[in-house]
């Protein structure tokens, strides 16, 4: 009898140290997650539907020395890239809604419809980008949120 209570409690410990694992795994992907801000966001431009923004930054994450470059892609609901009629950015410190740059963007000539920029931003910290965009006399604006953290 006590051979099987002890095999009962040996099963109990493997199942337990199993749960705090993938309550370790868990935890350590939502840290992380909530460290990454989203770098999709969507805008409404009327007939053209819903358009998914993308913004990726190199180097990443931003880093205060040099220009950062920021590549855009503007896709509709079908996955198709579109090119908007105008395109325009602003981007300044989380907490101060004033600009410190701004700038346009340039259409890759490869025709893949990335669209090209650059910034500077000063100073490490968090930052947010706000993106205003047109295409057939519809407009919206998404905003992203970059950190830029030290040159190492």
């Amino acid at each position: 009898m006590s051979t099987d209570k002890r095999i009962r409690l040996d099963w109990l410990f493997y199942i337990l140290m199993a749960l705090g694992l993938i309550g370790l795994l868990i935890w350590s992907t939502m840290s992380e997650i909530a460290r990454n801000p989203s770098r999709e966001a969507v805008a409404d431009l009327g007939p053209n539907g819903l358009v998914t923004v993308s913004l990726q930054t190199d180097p990443y994450p931003a880093r205060p020395t040099g220009t950062v470059e920021l590549s855009f892609m503007l896709m509709n609901s079908r996955r198709v890239t579109i090119e908007p009629d105008s395109f325009s950015f602003e981007y300044g410190r989380e907490g101060n809604n004033q600009p410190v740059g701004s700038g346009t963007i340039q259409s890759m000539s490869d025709g893949s419809g990335v669209l090209m920029a650059g910034a500077q931003f000063p100073s490490v910290g968090t930052w947010w980008l706000r993106v205003n965009l047109a295409k057939d006399g519809y407009q919206d604006e998404v905003q992203f949120t970059i950190e830029v953290r030290p040159a190492q």
